[in-house]
């Protein structure tokens, strides 16, 4: 199934008129098997002319959660449940005794690796001759790149300001993959600030002022100049070159051949790619400790490869000094800058002891990375090493996360300052990375340690956007869903606590519905409410609504249902249930396990006018992407018209968020 919102709108399974057929989906390297889905895979939620801007941003928003770069290889397979209609894996690969070919394994953090196949020179992973996937080096997934960018192109065909305030919101927000899309996008976008034309004639107005179009690729341009905001990261180098790989995805290029964008049929089309590069290259020449510090941060590399990419010219030697770029002559001996010329070497700690890297750090408090890179082999990072980086505050609180696996092996966490620096980074964790962190640690205290860390990012994400809805999920036990229920359940341990438990109502259904109590805001807490719940019975989702009936919706207050399970309920839709409940929801959620023909949660929201946002499974095999989807979910759903309503709404949904928005402005510097 291709998960969809549905206003209206057509989705998969449930229209005969939307063909199937089994065929190999096309990808940049090749064709990957058969796939038994809509005609063009990932294509079909196009189909439906119906939606405006705003629904397709939801869409976009909520029905996808793979990203869009992996730094790691991996493997490439057939995927009917996602939109691009194919997954990524992360694999490895190694020749083994009594195998021809390298044999390719899949990781799984905490599980033992799993064979798929043999790695072929073509690039394809096999059993035998079947074909099972491709293997991927570390870079740009091209599916879900040129996915994402049709996303935008389609919002921006239907309303170009809007796609402009949409990528003017997003700048401000945590979602990095995306922000690189829109800004690409809008860099090349054809609204530049053109005169405007009438039948070849240039347009004045009464003062004889010639007319000019908006120029939105200055809102692409803006989003690569500007500092970072209040608690979200600018553009660095990396992000910047991953623009420039963008564009050259050969799917990416052509749709922007399709839209008219430049006008070369062979050559990708960069837009102002290069001439923001060029700006913010030489405001950071201007400002030496802006491109020190980026030296600092390890992105010397990459300065240099953005030069590279514009043909940057530095006004002086300063440049090449800082990123200790040695420089050649060129064959027809243009260059004059820092021919020959003998720079500084790179910093070094070989053949210094353990003590006199210590009190080194301390003096200079290097990020940790850095340091990693510096200390000699001889020495290796010891614990009084890594001791001398926290009390030096080399560490930010993300990286003291990252790094407690690193802590109880080295018995640091166990140092009551060093626990109390790494419990007050948990307490304000902005991701909930420390749920992967808890499964690789072997002390109970620890792993408690952590997964109450991320707990507390999904809460904090959930705090103010929940203000003035109340949320009932309704999850199916049924006989159907069999083993799926413990699935469920992990989803359920991994999302739920993020909602208050005041403004939450939880029931369990088969043929029969009772509500369930979650007494604590946690994981654990979630685990204990679901704790000895299996798999039985009929189904009737008008039992789970009726279970939580009682708990009405202050005046103040929108309500949010959101549905675990397979949606058959051969009853069909239970719109009269929702009606009489007197709940009267503002939209469905839906997290649809198993792939039932049925499609009773989408129907029934199709026969209240409301919108059923489709929450993909993916999201809860990365922990990254579950606060963010609750946050998206929140912010989709509308703010009821009542007209009772005594008091205006708390939320503000996510299109009127976006409209409020002003258009991104190029610093001062560079306008």
């Amino acid at each position: 199934m291709v998960a969809r919102g549905v206003w209206g709108a057509q989705v998969a399974g449930s229209n005969p008129a939307i063909p199937t057929h089994s065929f190999g989906v096309e990808t940049k390297t090749g064709t990957l098997g058969p796939y038994s889905g809509p005609t063009v895979p990932g294509e079909m939620q196009m189909e439906n002319r119906n939606e405006g801007p705003a629904e397709r941003i939801i869409q976009t928003l909520l029905a996808h959660s793979d990203h869009m770069v992996h730094n790691r290889p991996g493997i490439v397979e057939v995927d009917a449940r996602t939109v691009t209609g194919v997954k990524w894996s992360f694999v490895t690969h190694k020749a083994e005794e009594g195998e021809n070919l390298p044999v390719v394994y899949k990781r799984h953090k905490g599980k033992p690796d799993v064979k798929v196949g043999n790695l072929w020179k073509d690039g394809t992973v096999r059993v035998v001759r079947a074909k099972v996937g491709e293997y991927r080096k570390p870079g740009i997934f091209p599916e879900v790149a040129v996915w994402m960018y049709r996303q935008v192109a389609e919002v921006w065909k239907l309303d170009n300001e809007f796609a402009a305030r949409w990528a003017s919101y997003a700048y401000g927000q945590d979602h990095r993959d995306l922000k690189v899309v829109l800004a690409a996008f809008m860099l090349c976008q054809s609204r530049k600030g053109d005169p405007e034309q009438d039948n070849g004639e240039i347009v004045r107005n009464d003062k004889g002022e010639i007319l000019f179009d908006e120029d939105l690729r200055d809102v692409g341009e803006a989003m690569v100049l500007l500092p970072g905001l209040k608690g979200v990261k600018y553009m660095d180098p990396k992000l910047l070159l991953r623009i420039r790989d963008l564009l050259m995805v050969d799917g990416v290029a052509a749709i922007n051949r399709e839209l008219g964008f430049g006008r070369s049929q062979r050559t990708a089309f960069l837009g102002r790619w290069s001439k923001a590069v060029t700006r913010w290259l030489r405001y950071r020449e201007d400002n030496p400790h802006m491109l020190t510090g980026l030296v600092k941060k390890g992105y010397r590399t990459s300065v240099m490869r953005l030069a590279k990419h514009v043909g940057y010219k530095p006004q002086s030697e300063a440049f090449f000094e800082v990123l200790r770029w040695k420089q050649k002559q060129s064959e027809d001996g243009r260059r004059d800058l820092a021919i020959g010329k003998q720079l500084e070497a790179a910093e070094s700690w070989e053949g210094m002891s353990e003590q006199a890297i210590c009190e080194r750090i301390v003096q200079d408090k290097p990020g940790f990375k850095r340091i990693v890179g510096l200390v000699p082999k001889e020495v290796g990072v010891t614990r009084a090493i890594v001791a001398a980086a926290i009390e030096a505050g080399c560490f930010s609180d993300k990286d003291l996360i990252i790094h407690m696996v690193t802590f109880e092996e080295l018995g640091l966490l166990k140092v009551q300052e060093i626990n109390d620096r790494v419990k007050k980074a948990l307490k304000g964790a902005e991701d909930m990375r420390a749920a992967n962190i808890a499964k690789r640690l072997k002390n109970q205290e620890n792993v408690e340690m952590a997964e109450e860390g991320a707990d507390n990012a999904l809460k904090a994400a959930a705090e103010e956007v929940t203000k003035g809805l109340r949320i009932y999920f309704i999850v199916d036990i049924s006989s159907s869903m069999g083993p799926a229920i413990e699935q469920a359940k992990g989803y359920l341990e991994r999302f739920l606590q993020g909602f208050p438990l005041d403004r939450l109502h939880v029931s369990v259904f088969n043929t029969w519905g009772r509500e369930i109590k979650i007494k604590d805001a946690s994981a654990a807490g979630v685990r204990v409410g679901f704790r000895g719940i299996h798999a039985s019975g009929g189904t009737s989702y008008a039992a789970g609504i009726q279970a939580v009936q009682g708990h009405k919706p202050q005046a103040d207050e929108d309500s949010l249902f959101v549905f675990v399970g397979d949606e058959e309920d051969f009853g069909g839709s239970f719109t009269a249930a929702v009606q009489a409940s007197g709940l009267d929801p503002v939209a469905f959620g839906l997290i649809r396990v198993l792939n039932s023909r049925l499609t009773a949660v989408q129907d029934t929201a199709r026969e209240l006018g409301i919108p059923c946002f489709m929450i993909d499974e993916a999201i809860f095999e990365d922990v990254y992407d579950i606060p963010r989807t609750l946050r998206r979910l929140v912010a989709a759903t509308p703010v009821g018209k009542k007209v009772t309503r005594a008091v205006a709404p708390k939320r503000v949904t996510l299109v009127e968020q976006i409209l409020k928005t002003d258009l991104l402005a190029k610093p001062l510097w560079a306008a």
